[in-house]
């Protein structure tokens, strides 16, 4: 049952107006304003509807009004003016105010009857509205829940497939994802715009599937020995092309998916170059996607810690002067200064 507040000094009026609704209405009367405000600031239960009278002996009704809607607990109550004044200056103080409707005094039953029904509806409809984008939103939540989760499977899926494959490309690709994780929070501290926030975990699962392509590499070039032939090295440049295909498929059939769009962007694009001279597409400074930039960091970094082509690995210290020395060539400047921010972080991560 719906429950009007009545605030009117007028007995008969109250009693009258209370008369008429209380078949199918709560009513709760008050006759001053100040024992109302009292009412509702300790009321467990609110009114659903305050009829409030403008001329009142004590506290008039605007004040009453201005006090309810400067109430967070109240402001959100519909709040409907009765008045016996006729004049336009008063009606429009107390929509300003936030009156939603006006009944003008003296007023018939009927009508007073019919505007109180017609505002329970719009209540009524407002509830069911909610009650419905709740469903809607928990029942989004769970699809988007749903899918993040085949998402995070589908990436443990390949590691496992990976580290069957290649022990050192699988523990290389699980070194990566925890170097983006620091990185991609240093960026986003630093004011960077071009991460979605929101995102971020996303990212991290999404740049452990860089070396989606590697799958498809004979034995020889997994092992990183260092003595490939150039036709070895070219067919070792394609894991970029072959795994950012496997993924371009799947976002055919589902389009509109940011985890395949950064990991496609990653597997492709994390061999670029700043200065263009890298692989696949001789791609050229920010037209390299932000993500595959900020891999390319990382990525190099603990290829240089671990398998370095081949040849001697460096130290941590000699890794990161590479990667500073390496910023406006291979690298974006501004994020390599960022990377050497977070010097300290990576040097004990692992």
């Amino acid at each position: 049952m719906y429950k009007i507040m009545i605030i009117d000094d007028n007995m008969t009026n109250l009693i009258m107006a209370k008369k008429v609704l209380e078949d199918i209405y709560e009513i709760v009367p008050m006759s001053t304003g100040t024992m109302a405000l009292q009412f509702l600031r300790e009321m467990p239960d609110l009114p659903d509807i305050i009829m409030l009278d403008i001329d009142m002996p004590d506290i008039n009704g605007f004040f009453v009004l201005s006090e309810i809607k400067n109430t967070p607990r109240l402001m959100n109550i519909p709040v409907i003016f009765l008045t016996a004044h006729s004049d336009p200056t008063t009606e429009i103080e107390g929509y300003n105010l936030g009156a939603c409707d006006y009944i003008t005094k003296p007023y018939t039953t009927s009508i007073l009857r019919k505007r109180i029904d017609l505002h329970v509806q719009m209540i009524e409809q407002d509830r069911r509205l909610r009650k419905y984008n709740d469903s809607l939103s928990k029942t989004l939540n769970e699809k988007i829940h749903n899918i993040v989760e085949l998402e995070f499977a589908i990436v443990e899926m390949f590691m496992s497939l990976m580290s069957s494959r290649s022990v050192l490309v699988s523990d290389h690709c699980e070194r990566v994802s925890k170097y983006m994780d620091l990185f991609l929070n240093a960026l986003i501290e630093q004011g960077d715009r071009q991460i979605n926030n929101d995102d971020l975990k996303i990212i991290i699962y999404a740049s452990k599937m860089h070396d989606l392509g590697k799958m498809c590499m004979p034995d020889r070039c997994l092992a990183n020995l260092g003595d490939l032939t150039l036709m070895e090295k070219e067919y070792n440049h394609a894991h970029t092309v072959l795994g950012a295909e496997a993924v371009k498929r799947v976002i055919d059939a589902i389009s509109g998916n940011q985890f395949l769009a950064y990991t496609y962007n990653m597997c492709r694009s994390h061999h670029e170059r700043w200065d263009g001279k890298g692989y696949p597409d001789g791609l050229m400074s920010t037209n390299i996607p932000h993500v595959a930039r900020i891999l390319a960091i990382v990525n190099s970094y603990d290829n240089f810690r671990h398998d370095n082509d081949g040849q001697e690995p460096l130290s941590h210290e000699q890794a990161m002067n590479r990667i500073k020395l390496w910023a406006g060539t291979h690298f974006d400047p501004d994020l390599v200064d960022v990377f050497l921010t977070i010097n300290e972080e990576i040097k004990n991560l692992l």
